[in-house]
């Protein structure tokens, strides 16, 4: 169990460290209203992303089995379906054509 501990926290971390939009907001507001003023905003993803993780865990070990597995299915069918468009439109943009 501590195995996994560890690795949900350095691939959190790891996301964290990542620039995003979020990231730019809060350089923002600290370049607009000062890091006092800012501090606050950083807890705004554990005070929203807390609830969340909770309720799909409850709800994630409420379910069968068979629907964890149907999930899987449609995820990989999803993730085939996006990598086929954009084959497509890397397909197209060598030709100079507007992918569809």
């Amino acid at each position: 169990m501590l195995l996994y501990l560890l690795q949900g926290a350095a691939y959190g971390f790891a996301a964290a460290a990542q620039p995003g939009p979020f990231m730019a907001y809060l350089v923002s507001q600290t370049l607009s209203n000062g890091w006092r003023r800012t501090l606050p905003m950083i807890f705004a993803p554990l005070l929203s992303d807390g609830p969340i993780i909770v309720l799909v865990l409850f709800l994630l070990s409420r379910i069968p089995p068979w629907w964890i597995q149907l999930l899987r299915f449609s995820g990989g069918f999803f993730l085939l379906y996006l990598s086929f468009g954009a084959w497509r439109a890397w397909r197209s943009a060598g030709r100079g054509e507007e992918p569809r």
